[in-house]
């Protein structure tokens, strides 16, 4: 029998890999799931007890799917946020909060959110097209090294760009973008916090993250991180003000850099992240888990673990577009403390995520050392190059 917290209906917007493991932890709950995503190929298609077939930038389509919904929930930020907020007015439960999202929607507002709260963060300056930032660099109000961002879709790396000379301006879209301060940091970080609709709030171990230099996407997240206790609970504590101040219901991902004199907030986002995947072996209560805990009111999780997990990121390889194949997938079942998620897209393209592998080890650097080896045998490959 369900309880009467869980005797609800679930709307899942967007049908990612995201999407594709939250129903997996609704499923061990018997909680009923509708799921919405442009494609017929999503990977939560098959899995979810209804999948519809629609965009979720359209109004009318995230309104008419909302309102067979109980609860609703996202797992892309980049989704029709007027659609949400009606159908809170009508009385669905919406989470996280549109109020929440709209904030994360757009970094120009996020950053300035930041600010206000008093969130330590990079210096910033907002700028409407390419011509006014070309005019402040005429006026030496800007200098370089600095960072471009896109205020709007960007992820996963795309829409931000490290800016060195005026050649690297004359390659950015025209579009609204932040510029901000190259951070000279030590390590990036990330918390995964979840809070729900009482305000009760749980974080998981801070983790590191390790990028690859030219996608500028993560390779490999290392948890929990190797810094001091000190930094440990800063980061934490930075993760749940933000949730506090966000009047967050479900889980969100504080990406972060740590200097040498302090930790600053770099983004933000309000759902599962890749940065939070190793829970799902790690923790007794994985993120997804915490999710649907948080946004259906009930109490929170245990987020703790002994020993080390590293998830390594499964990426399509450069130059190969097409039906996907992963040569040396094989290896991972050679090794006894290999997790191994894929995610079920049909189709791989260059740094498309696809899947990853966890490895949960007593000590860090024989993980460490698996992760390279698996990061260096597994290539993410199309049947013919694009």
């Amino acid at each position: 029998m369900k309880t009467e917290n869980l005797d609800k209906k679930l709307g899942i917007v967007g049908g990612g890999q995201l999407g594709k493991m939250l129903l997996s932890e609704c499923n061990k709950m018997n909680i009923s799931t509708s799921v919405l995503d442009p494609s017929e190929k999503s990977p939560c298609k098959s899995i979810s007890d209804k999948f519809v077939l629609g965009d979720f930038n359209d109004f009318d389509t995230v309104y008419n799917f909302g309102k067979d919904c109980d609860i609703i929930t996202f797992e892309i930020e980049h989704i029709n946020v007027k659609a949400l907020e009606a159908l809170e007015r009508d009385g669905k439960l919406v989470f996280p909060k549109p109020k929440t999202l709209k904030i994360i929607q757009d970094k120009n507002i996020q950053k300035s959110f930041f600010i206000d709260n008093k969130i330590p963060t990079s210096n910033f300056r907002f700028f409407k097209s390419i011509s006014d930032l070309k005019k402040s660099f005429t006026l030496n109000e800007i200098s370089f090294p600095c960072v471009w961002k896109k205020t709007k879709f960007g992820y996963d790396g795309f829409g931000v760009k490290i800016l060195n000379s005026t050649e690297d301006i004359n390659s950015l879209p025209d579009s609204e973008m932040i510029i901000e301060e190259v951070v000279p940091f030590d390590k990036e970080l990330s918390v995964i916090v979840s809070r729900n609709s009482e305000g009760k709030v749980n974080c998981f171990e801070t983790v590191e993250m390790e990028f690859n230099s030219k996608s500028n996407q993560v390779e490999f997240v290392i948890s929990p991180a190797n810094i001091s206790e000190e930094a440990n609970k800063e980061a934490k504590e930075l993760a749940v003000k933000l949730a506090e101040s966000l009047d967050l219901v479900g889980v969100l991902a504080v990406e972060m850099f740590l200097t040498k004199d302090k930790i600053y907030v770099n983004e933000i986002a309000p759902r599962p992240h890749n940065s939070g995947h190793f829970s799902i072996e790690a923790c007794s209560s994985s993120q997804y888990q915490e999710h649907l805990r948080a946004i259906f009111n009930l109490d929170l999780g245990d987020t703790k673990h002994s020993g080390c997990a590293i998830m390594i990121n499964l990426v399509g390889e450069e130059k190969h577009m097409g039906k996907v194949f992963y040569e040396g997938i094989e290896s991972i079942f050679k090794i006894k403390s290999a997790n191994l998620h894929i995610y079920g897209k049909e189709e791989t393209r260059p740094n498309r995520k696809m899947g990853h592998v966890t490895i949960i080890c007593d000590k860090f650097e024989e993980a460490y050392e698996k992760a390279k080896l698996i990061k260096q045998t597994i290539k993410v490959k199309s049947r013919t190059n694009g």
